[in-house]
């Protein structure tokens, strides 16, 4: 394969778009292996992924990163989500249909991470609030942040709730996107130059923007799940957007043309330490 069709199946690294006078960094902490045939519970997904091997891995298994979202806006850092955590987990002891479970690779990026003004969490699922739970420990403030979550979802009593249309910080804006989980939200973040729309779990791999009836699993309501993604890729379609997907391997930040996700030619595979 060449160095761009191996990013379809390798964990995702750091890398960072700007929007003008917003920046925005997918900061690693793992991968998750999801079973095709199992994760995705409508027509024949071992049909679909014979014709998508570059997205599948040496076992035949997709490679889900695991990561988190560094938003920095003009005097504002906003943190989405909170990754794995300190964990790893062997396939044996995974639900039928995950295989391994990787985390922890947050730790080597802490310096980059401390001070943000808040944690906003796109839905109470182990892989998006493992450090969170964790307490964050090692992370400067950020156990203190303020830590946000959709309304209707599951989380302690302290975090604060956004809805629909909620702004979190000066141009970001929540989407709500039930289905995955009852409160799950998505985000647009407007930026001077561009605008981009965070995903969370709406998808899981770049093959659901051309057959979005593929769902998850796990999913909580199919019917609204679907919704949810069509609303998404709605907002994909408005010329200037990209899209941050962390699930999508090492092609987390996209936009969609023709039915595709394609990499965003604004992404920068080496980002330079925190000052």
């Amino acid at each position: 394969m060449t160095p761009a069709a191996v990013r379809w199946a390798r964990p995702g690294r750091l890398q960072q778009v700007v929007l003008g006078d917003v920046v925005v960094t997918y900061v690693p902490d793992g991968f998750v292996e999801l079973d095709p045939g199992a994760w995705f519970s409508r027509d024949d997904p071992n049909r679909v992924f014979r014709t998508h091997k570059e997205l599948l891995g040496d076992a035949g298994m997709l490679v889900a990163s695991v990561g988190v979202l560094l938003l920095e806006g003009p005097g504002w850092r906003l943190l989405v989500d909170a990754g794995l955590g300190p964990t790893r987990v062997p396939a044996s002891d995974t639900h039928p249909a995950l295989g391994a479970m990787h985390g922890g690779d947050l730790v080597d990026h802490r310096p980059r991470l401390r001070d943000v003004d808040a944690v906003v969490v796109t839905h109470w699922h182990d892989d998006h609030v493992g450090w969170a739970r964790a307490g964050w420990p090692g992370f400067g403030n950020l156990r203190e942040a303020p830590h946000l979550v959709g309304t209707g979802e599951p989380a302690p009593s302290h975090w604060g709730r956004v809805s629909d249309g909620d702004e979190v910080a000066p141009g970001v804006r929540v989407l709500a996107t039930p289905g995955h989980t009852a409160g799950h939200v998505s985000l647009v973040v407007a930026g001077t130059e561009q605008r981009l729309v965070v995903l969370g779990d709406v998808m899981h791999s770049p093959v659901q923007v051309a057959q979005p009836h593929l769902g998850s699993c796990f999913e909580l309501d199919a019917h609204e799940s679907r919704r949810s993604r069509s609303r998404v890729l709605d907002e994909l379609a408005v010329p200037g957007t990209l899209g941050a997907a962390t699930h999508f391997a090492d092609v987390p930040f996209g936009v969609v043309r023709g039915g595709r996700w394609e990499p965003s030619d604004g992404a920068s595979m080496v980002v330079p330490p925190p000052g």
